[in-house]
């Protein structure tokens, strides 16, 4: 082999080395990291739109849709296996005349740390909602179940089960239909876009997401499907 080719190979190899130390140092830089990097916990926040379409208006007093807008908040505190709490309010109008209003505290609950800034999580609280003229405003007792996760750093998907007793009224004590030891019940999905990224310290993630809702409520089914946009912050 000539020098000059010589020369040519150990410069094509030395160009391809350097490459795959910066790929490799890009792709270690990208990674993010895991819950064992956690300190304090978690915190997400979210603010959402909804539309509601219901099955049997009649059995909701001719409250055929529901349009609600809200902000709803979930927090953990501890590293893997971690206190959690959360609350929700909402507000908007029924497609009959009526207001819709809802307000949940949950103050205790329990959760399990999963991967970036997903979790698994169990909550429970009290709270209040309804419908003006249509759904009466009632005491609701409702516990849920949470499984967040991260799919890549641009992908994230949730799972809940959501489940409510209403003690203070006859009219909603209706024991729904997939599961009559409750009154009311909820099961939805959620995909959110956006990009999740470390910043000052903190894992944090935002974006647009959608939801597909189920919710068996007085008798009757409705359909919902929910826009809003999110944001995360692990620690």
């Amino acid at each position: 082999m000539s020098a000059g080719r010589a020369k040519k190979t150990a410069l094509a190899g030395l160009v391809a080395a350097s490459a795959l130390v910066s790929v490799s140092a890009s792709a270690q830089e990208e990674e993010l990291p895991g819950v064992e990097d956690r300190r304090y916990g978690l915190a997400s926040v979210n603010m959402f739109l909804r539309y509601t379409q219901v099955r049997d208006p009649e059995a909701m007093h001719n409250l055929s849709s529901l349009l609600m807008g809200g902000l709803s908040a979930r927090a953990l505190y501890g590293k893997r296996i971690a206190y959690a709490f959360g609350l929700g309010l909402e507000f908007g109008a029924g497609g009959a005349p009526g207001f819709g209003f809802g307000f949940e505290l949950y103050p205790a609950g329990v959760a399990v740390a999963i991967g970036p800034s997903g979790y698994f999580g169990v909550f429970g609280g009290i709270g209040v909602n309804g419908v003006t003229a249509r759904v009466p405003m009632t005491l609701v007792l409702p516990a849920e179940v949470r499984l967040e996760l991260d799919v890549t750093k641009r992908a994230r998907v949730g799972a809940l089960f959501a489940v409510g007793w209403t003690p203070a009224d006859d009219v909603r004590q209706t024991r729904a239909g997939l599961f009559p030891f409750v009154d009311e019940n909820t099961m939805a999905l959620t995909a959110r876009f956006g990009k999740t990224f470390e910043k000052y310290g903190n894992l944090m993630g935002r974006g647009y997401f959608f939801r597909l809702e189920r919710r068996e409520q007085m008798r009757t089914v409705s359909l919902g499907l929910v826009f809003g946009w999110e944001l995360e912050v692990a620690n």
